[in-house]
């Protein structure tokens, strides 16, 4: 499935590689039909599905907790079979410190325009520093 996605990127890095000034360079005016019409409909169908597998597995988990207290099973049990609060608060730290870095690499890209190679290497680095954010957080929760 991973291989999809990479074949993918491949394709855009070829073509925006034809594109840096060949003199035969190809006409994609043609393929934005093709983007809207079928690429754009599968995306969000892709994201709809996404979100509402995310709502089954919530209330599945919710069904299943309380299926669980109700039940007289043992604590150890329980501690296995649910994640705690904690791994939820975690993930939720994860995604703000995503978001946070990679929107203050978009304002600073912004900011310091023209657009080039440079705007690239600020996002690489700002969300970089989210993920290293993110990884001293986890390091300093566990100690």
């Amino acid at each position: 499935m991973k291989s999809l996605p990479l074949l993918l990127l491949f394709c855009l890095l070829a073509g925006g590689a034809a594109a840096q000034g060949s003199p035969a360079a190809p006409n994609y005016e043609a393929l934005y039909p093709f983007v809207k019409q079928i690429l754009l409909p599968l995306v969000g169908l892709y994201l709809l599905c996404n979100f509402v597998l995310a709502i089954v597995r919530t209330v599945l988990n919710y069904l299943l907790k309380r299926q669980i207290a109700a039940s007289a099973v043992s604590e150890t049990v329980v501690e296995r079979l649910l994640p705690g609060p904690q791994a939820e608060h975690n993930k939720l730290v994860k995604w703000i410190a995503l978001l946070l870095s990679t929107g203050t690499g978009l304002a600073l890209c912004n900011w310091y325009l023209p657009l080039g190679i440079h705007s690239v290497i600020i996002l690489i680095f700002s969300t970089a520093f989210g993920f290293l954010a993110y990884y001293l957080f986890l390091r300093r929760q566990a100690s």
